[in-house]
């Protein structure tokens, strides 16, 4: 079979099935709308190629050339294309399901929504990939390289992201759901609006870095880093943080209840008007950091040291203070009235409510005999 009756044959509506089409030159025909099954494309040249609305289904892809080619609307559902060149291609609509995609380059590719689930991506180039929202489900990106490429809107669901490399990426409104980043380097880079729920973020290094109203609820983060960060108005609502360096960094209005600070380093941190309900801050250092309005309250501080810290009306009603350390406790507010008032509300409130009396208990209403 030569290109030109493959090009026929997909015109005609025909499925290609089972076909030997390796090394074959496709270059800038028009094979838009192809439905291309088990058959073998191993080598071919589709550079150019008008591809828009095809699927390929089962197809050995291994070593291909797509560069330029038109790939909005695709369908690439079990293909080996295993080091393919993709560089320059468009890709608005296109979809990966369990493909092996290893070593293949989609530098340059430009695309609305790109969908990539449970596919291998170990060592495959997406530099300067510039997609409205890319996302990965499940996906292998061991050594993956995202350099340049502007991550804005992209998610990542349950990704291995240990050795993926951002060197120079922008991450806006990103979301690494459940993810592994442990021991990634961030330092100095810019995240805004992005999300990190439930992410293993161990001993990564955000030094330096903006992290703009970013949420790490849940996120698992002992041992990283965040000195001198800018992170005001963040979350850690619940994240693991024990160990973290938190040295100079700006975290103004930030949030981090039911977080676990146990022997962090919070130094010299900007941390007014923060919540840090219910935190555990045991053996915690807060030297010189300043504190003004920010509410301790129900928190762990055994054996924390706040010593040198600026304390101006921070609230630390109910906190554990067993072995705390303080320079000064004139800034502190013992107790919060408002706070007490909330309690004792609670407490002379049921927590349930009664159950509905069955007819015929004690003190059950009876129902009017409807007899004349």
């Amino acid at each position: 079979m030569t290109p030109k009756e493959v090009q026929a044959m997909v015109k005609r509506g025909q499925e290609i099935v089972d076909q030997n089409l390796a090394g074959m030159d496709f270059r800038g025909l028009d094979l838009s709308g192809g439905m291309f099954i088990e058959s073998d494309f191993t080598g071919a040249n589709m550079s150019g190629a008008n591809l828009k609305g095809s699927i390929f289904a089962t197809c050995g892809l291994s070593g291909a050339t797509l560069e330029r080619a038109v790939l909005d609307r695709c369908n690439f559902h079990r293909v080996d294309a295993c080091a393919a060149m993709m560089a320059g291609a468009t890709m608005h609509g296109t979809s990966f399901y369990d493909s092996r995609l290893a070593d293949a380059r989609f530098d340059g590719v430009e695309g609305d929504v790109i969908g990539i689930s449970n596919c291998d991506l170990a060592g495959t180039s997406l530099r300067d990939v510039k997609s409205e929202m890319l996302v990965f489900y499940g996906a292998r990106l061991d050594r993956t390289d995202f350099s340049g490429a502007p991550l804005d809107g992209a998610t990542f669901y349950q990704a291995d992201l240990r050795t993926a490399v951002f060197a120079r990426c922008s991450f806006e409104k990103c979301i690494f759901s459940e993810c592994d980043l442990s021991g990634q380097v961030f330092r100095g880079q810019t995240f805004t609006l992005c999300q990190f729920p439930d992410a293993n973020l161990a001993g990564c290094d955000f030094d330096e870095a903006t992290l703009r109203q970013c949420n790490f609820k849940g996120a698992c983060i002992e041992g990283g880093s965040f000195r001198r960060a800018a992170a005001a108005h963040s979350v850690f609502v619940g994240a693991q943080l024990g160990g973290v360096a938190f040295n100079g960094g700006h975290f103004f209005q930030s949030v981090w209840a039911d977080a676990r600070l146990d022997g962090a380093d919070l130094s010299g941190a900007q941390l007014e008007q923060c919540v840090f309900h219910r935190a555990r801050c045991n053996a915690a250092k807060f030297p010189d950091a300043r504190l003004a309005y920010a509410d301790f309250s129900y928190a762990d501080l055994s054996d924390a040291d706040f010593r040198g810290a600026m304390l101006m009306r921070t609230k630390v009603h109910r906190a554990v203070l067993e072995g705390t350390q303080f320079s000064d406790r004139g800034g502190l507010l013992l107790q919060d009235a408002a706070l007490y008032e909330a309690e004792a509300y609670s407490a002379r409130r049921p927590s349930h409510r009664d159950p509905p009396q069955r007819r015929g208990e004690p003190g059950a209403a009876t129902e009017k005999d409807s007899r004349p």
